[in-house]
């Protein structure tokens, strides 16, 4: 992902968390290699539920390469609105799904129903 937008700085990824926790420490961690002095022109924002409305739109509109969500914030806000989220959809190369044992049962199915939602929607624009 990151030799990706070192190419490309317009470059988009999806990283999907099964909790917003995991989310938030790997926020840490990616922006260790993508903080201050970095030659990696990459940044990373999370995107759930405590995420504010202007947040939000700062990442719709200009901020942010990576991206890390859970497949709940996909299905109700990401893919519902997907208009707002054009500059992320038409430059997304990677879907990261991290923490993929959690997904089985009920679970599993409705995650697999958002993905392919989510591919429905990249192949839009």
């Amino acid at each position: 992902v990151l030799d990706a937008i070192l190419q490309d700085k317009e470059v988009t990824a999806l990283y999907l968390f099964p909790t917003k926790a995991l989310a938030q420490d790997q926020l840490r961690s990616i922006q260790e290699f993508t903080g201050f002095g970095s030659i990696i022109p990459a940044t990373a924002c999370v995107c759930d539920g405590d995420t504010s409305q202007s947040e939000r739109f700062a990442i719709q509109e200009h901020e942010g390469n990576i991206i890390l969500t859970n497949p709940d914030m996909l299905h109700v806000t990401l893919l519902p609105e997907h208009k707002k989220w054009t500059r992320v959809w038409k430059n997304l190369r990677f879907v990261v799904i991290d923490e993929a044992h959690y997904y089985k049962g009920a679970f599993g199915a409705h995650v697999a129903m958002v993905l392919r939602r989510l591919t429905r929607v990249c192949l839009h624009y």
